[in-house]
């Protein structure tokens, strides 16, 4: 008996076997019966893969030649590159390092200099009150003497003062105590000395031409301070301290005038200098110096300068930067003027002293970070070389990794074509034993028609043989060859069941409920074998009297196995497992089916309710067999 499917192939099989289509005597005459065999032209499968493989190996390897050409220069180009793209980045970073380094002791160098020259210019201003002090209190104090001098000689009177040698030895006393006077000196009106502390009786002499003189007998001013000047007694160079004097009726009435030695305050201000290059000067209001320390002068110069630039200014008493003209220096300049006196006292530090003293506080942290830099570049160009070492070598793990991927992926295509390759084989090899079982059924039912004592043994035989050329067809027609669906098969099966089985005025339909589940080639025949048995048995025992059945076949799965129901409703059979009535031998159906389970590892039942049900569980997947 052939299934529908088989039905292709029976004009070839006769063709070649020289057989004619012989009546099966179960079969109607309508339904044609033919031999079905195998084809011995070559698949035109075979013939394609072929030629594909020759195209592919040709191209794979033009391919491959043409990938290991250009993957050299595509190496190294992208090694530049990534070269290139790292080495920006180190350098970025040290750049970032060491200007922010040079930013940080730059700012520290700001900041310090910023703080000496506060200094230098608090320190100027406090020298510069010292030296107000002291002049307040030297001048001041000869500013009085001046005063109680003119009261002496008003009590005195000029007679006395010629005939007396008194306040000749008082003015020396007087001039003996205070190391900064050199003598006293009084004039009268007219210019003429009256009396000194340097002797008595007084030679004559005339000091009208003398400009503390002549400044008094013009203006109403008391106090006054003479430029530098050379003694007419004496040579050495003095500056005058003097008061006008007036008669009761405020008339010019003569000079008193002390000759003050600039050497006293030249020591005095070389003891508070705070560097050789600071200069201390004690200046008129005009801006005539009198004293200047240090000064590039000779001792007895009389004109050591006049700067009235150093004390102009909104305010008598600040702190300027200016350059003084007598050195050219830049200097930090404080200036305090003495009370109640037209003196002013003025202090400078030089700008190249608080240089010094700024490289000299910056010096060590210079030493510690032009050092730190250039380690720091050193160590920027290890990182730099590193990193660019670094970068070949994931360049060369990436040309590694991409030649290894490249194997794989070749090694992987020929495989999958080795896999397709086989795949057509197997499909081949499967279509051709289901031809060859469909010859060999031909040949079976010809000899049944011919003896037809062997007609009902060879029936069963010829259903198995369908059941077997079933399943290859389904493998050859599947995607795949290593498994085959159940719902496919089982419908197939049972259109040749029903086909098999058919007979005049008797209408057995077979239902099915199969979910669409796989099955492999190892399990696929035994389960195949079995349901054959199986629905075989219900056609033949079932429905005996009957001349219309239905068979239902469920497959279903239940956790990691497989359920096989085959359920008539017809009116059951006789023991399963016994041989009909008289033979004394097992049925070989349920010998088959004993067989097949033990090798899937299943197990079966049947049971009887209104019809026959047969139930077989087995282990779904390979790995729990």
């Amino acid at each position: 008996m052939t299934s529908p499917g088989f039905d292709q192939h029976a004009h070839a099989a006769e063709d070649r076997t020289g057989m004619r289509n012989v009546p099966h005597p179960n079969r109607s005459a309508q339904e044609p019966e033919t031999i079905s065999g195998i084809s011995n032209e070559p698949d035109a499968t075979d013939n394609g893969l072929r030629q594909a493989d020759g195209r592919q190996a040709g191209g794979n390897r033009t391919n491959g030649r043409q990938s290991n050409d250009r993957m050299p220069q595509n190496a190294r180009g992208t090694a530049r590159e990534r070269r290139q793209a790292a080495s920006p980045a180190v350098l970025a970073l040290l750049a970032v390092a060491v200007t922010l380094t040079a930013a940080l002791l730059a700012i520290a160098a700001h900041q310090y200099r910023h703080q000496v020259i506060e200094e230098a210019e608090s320190r100027s201003v406090a020298i510069a009150r010292v030296l107000e002090e002291h002049a307040a209190k030297t001048l001041g104090i000869h500013a009085t003497t001046l005063s109680h001098i003119e009261w002496m000689i008003d009590d005195l009177g000029w007679e006395r003062v010629d005939s007396s040698p008194l306040l000749h030895e008082r003015l020396k006393a007087m001039a003996a105590e205070a190391p900064e006077v050199q003598s006293y000196w009084i004039a009268d009106e007219t210019g003429r000395m009256r009396a000194s502390s340097f002797e008595w009786p007084m030679r004559p002499l005339n000091v009208a031409d003398r400009a503390y003189f002549q400044a008094h007998r013009a203006s109403n001013d008391q106090v006054y301070f003479g430029p530098r000047l050379s003694g007419k007694l004496m040579s050495k160079v003095i500056f005058t301290l003097s008061r006008r004097m007036e008669s009761t009726d405020h008339r010019f009435h003569g000079v008193v005038q002390i000759s003050l030695e600039p050497s006293y305050f030249t020591d005095f201000y070389r003891s508070v200098l705070h560097d050789p290059q600071d200069v201390v000067l004690l200046l008129r209001e005009d801006g005539e110096v009198l004293v200047r320390e240090p000064s590039s002068a000779a001792p007895d110069s009389v004109n050591i300068g006049r700067y009235p630039e150093l004390i102009k200014g909104t305010e008598e008493n600040g702190v300027v930067r200016i350059v003084t003209s007598f050195d050219g220096a830049q200097r930090i300049l404080a200036r305090r003027k003495v009370p109640n006196l037209p003196i002013y006292v003025v202090y400078g530090t030089d700008i190249t002293s608080v240089e010094t003293a700024w490289r000299d506080r910056v010096k060590p942290y210079a030493l510690f970070a032009i050092p730190s830099l250039c380690l720091l570049v050193l160590l920027g160009g290890i990182a730099l070389r590193r990193s660019r070492q670094a970068a070949d070598a994931q360049e060369a793990l990436r040309c590694v990794n991409e030649a290894l991927e490249s194997r794989i992926a070749e090694r992987t295509r020929h495989l999958d074509q080795t896999l397709a390759e086989k795949e057509v084989l197997l499909r081949d090899v499967h279509h051709r034993v289901k031809n060859n079982l469909q010859v060999i059924l031909s040949l079976l039912e010809l000899q049944a028609q011919r003896t037809p004592e062997l007609e009902g043994p060879f029936s069963e035989a010829l259903s198995r043989i369908n059941t077997m050329g079933l399943i290859h067809e389904q493998i050859y027609r599947s995607t795949g060859v290593s498994s085959v669906r159940l719902d496919n098969f089982i419908e197939a099966l049972a259109g040749h069941l029903s086909s098999f089985h058919r007979r005049p005025g008797r209408e057995i339909m077979i239902r099915h409920q199969v979910e669409p589940l796989s099955i492999d080639l190892n399990r696929v025949v035994p389960f195949a074998l079995i349901l054959n048995e199986v629905v075989s048995n219900a056609f033949k025992h079932a429905f005996a009297d009957r001349h219309a059945g239905i068979i239902t076949i469920t497959v279903n799965a239940q956790d990691n196995f497989l359920k096989l129901t085959v359920e008539d409703d017809g009116t059951g059979c006789a023991e399963q497992g016994v041989a009909p009535a008289g033979t004394g031998r097992r049925s070989m159906g349920m010998d088959l089916i004993r067989a097949f389970t033990q090798q899937i590892q299943g197990e079966y039942r049947f049971t009887q309710r209104g019809g026959t049900r047969f139930e077989l569980v087995f282990p779904r997947d390979v790995e729990n067999i």
